[in-house]
């Protein structure tokens, strides 16, 4: 009988981790569930880990927009009364994405032999997070799985609605700078060389913002391959400390602390705190476990650190409030707000509230941005474009006057 490792969380929400004995993957799924564990890996002892095929590319791939669509699909299905098999087998018919459907395929198979829809999820992490999974393990206790994902799909699509709106306010700043690198390049390879041959025939002394500019690009055409190694050297070494956990943490304080930006990254990672804690709260997954699950989607370490400090202070009796303001991290209108929602017994719209308010704070931000972003970066275009200019038109002013003066 073949041997499994797993990983599983305990009804306390405790980590556990052990080996035992089952025929299959959803038998030993459901000897976990029969002791009280929630599984969150198993491994066939022996056996090589296939890789995903979730990020293979073409058509294998799943993207965010295929498990949106499984979300709606499958919670429409269960509103008309169809059941779960049949539910996952006609998704399985509708989604586009070939490795979705190999996904919803074993899903199926694995509800069929008696594993619960979270467990048989769980067992495709890098397709259903935790999150995912937790809530329709939330949805399943409480009978209420049709429920769950409806709002999952609406959550998924609340985050691609704010992928989008970031791509497209970004969109026009990323022109303009690959216009300014295009106009640069044309003229240092292309404008500049020209101008180099007249002012040798001149025999003139060059002015020193011509003198500046042959000699950068004099370097660079020179020694091309020490530039290149240079910028190898500095990329390479700047990745492998962001790798590392003390860039990170290095990483996220200088973005909450850029000028501009910092307020933008800010709003980023409330939005996903306060949206993702709401969804949790408002099905009925305790706080301590959604607390978990929520810090791994904050996409902040600062932020995230904050919570996981807070998290044995909450379990002795704490409020959520009180541990958020002392951190020191969390602005004072989010932490008043869950206050009014622990009195008020109303801590998931208070979440609610928040997550709205984030969301359209950070459309504000992105556009003002933009319309600090673009006049910068023309201004800027327009320096070096000058600078250029100016540098290659002086030695010509210069012997225009020499010949004159003559």
């Amino acid at each position: 009988m073949p041997v499994f490792n797993y990983e599983a969380l305990t009804t306390t929400g405790d980590v556990t981790a052990g080996t035992m004995e089952a025929a299959s993957k959803p038998e030993l799924v459901v000897k976990l569930r029969s002791m009280g564990y929630y599984p969150k890996s198993i491994d066939q002892v022996g056996k090589k880990k296939e890789k995903g095929f979730e990020f293979s590319l073409g058509r294998g791939r799943v993207r965010a927009k295929d498990v949106e669509f499984f979300s709606y699909q499958v919670s429409t299905l269960l509103n008309a009364a169809v059941s779960l098999p049949r539910a996952l087998t006609i998704t399985m018919g509708q989604v586009s994405s070939e490795g979705m459907r190999r996904v919803v395929e074993q899903v199926r198979s694995e509800v069929e032999q008696g594993a619960s829809l979270a467990d048989a999820l769980s067992q495709h992490p890098r397709v259903f997070n935790e999150l995912y999974v937790n809530m329709v393990k939330a949805g399943e206790e409480g009978g209420v799985i049709n429920v769950v994902m409806e709002r999952l799909a609406d959550f998924a699509e609340r985050q691609r609605t704010l992928k989008e709106t970031v791509i497209s306010a970004l969109f026009y700043p990323a022109i303009l700078i690959l216009i300014a690198i295009g106009a640069v390049t044309i003229l240092t390879f292309f404008v500049i060389p020209k101008f180099t041959v007249l002012y040798t025939d001149l025999n003139i002394t060059l002015p020193l913002p011509t003198r500046v500019l042959l000699g950068g690009i004099g370097f660079v055409t020179s020694y091309w391959w020490a530039v290149v190694i240079a910028s190898l050297v500095v990329f390479f070494g700047l990745r492998q400390y962001a790798s590392s956990e003390e860039g990170k943490i290095f990483l996220d304080k200088l973005k909450l602390r850029l000028p501009i930006f910092g307020d933008v990254f800010q709003k980023f990672a409330l939005s996903r705190f306060t949206r993702t804690l709401g969804t949790l709260q408002s099905n009925s997954v305790p706080l301590l476990q959604s607390l978990r699950v929520c810090k791994e989607t904050i996409g902040n370490r600062i932020y995230r650190g904050a919570v996981e400090s807070g998290e044995q202070a909450i379990a002795r009796g704490a409020s959520l409030s009180s541990t958020l303001e002392e951190s020191g991290v969390f602005p004072e209108l989010v932490t008043q707000l869950i206050s009014i929602g622990e009195e008020s017994a109303q801590l998931e719209q208070m979440f609610e509230k928040l997550a709205e308010y984030y969301d359209l704070e950070i459309k504000k931000s992105l556009e003002r941005l933009t319309s600090i972003l673009s006049p910068i970066i023309i201004l800027i275009m327009g320096v070096l474009v000058g600078f250029i200019a100016v540098a290659m038109i002086l030695p010509i002013f210069q012997a225009s006057t020499m010949i004159g003066g003559g």
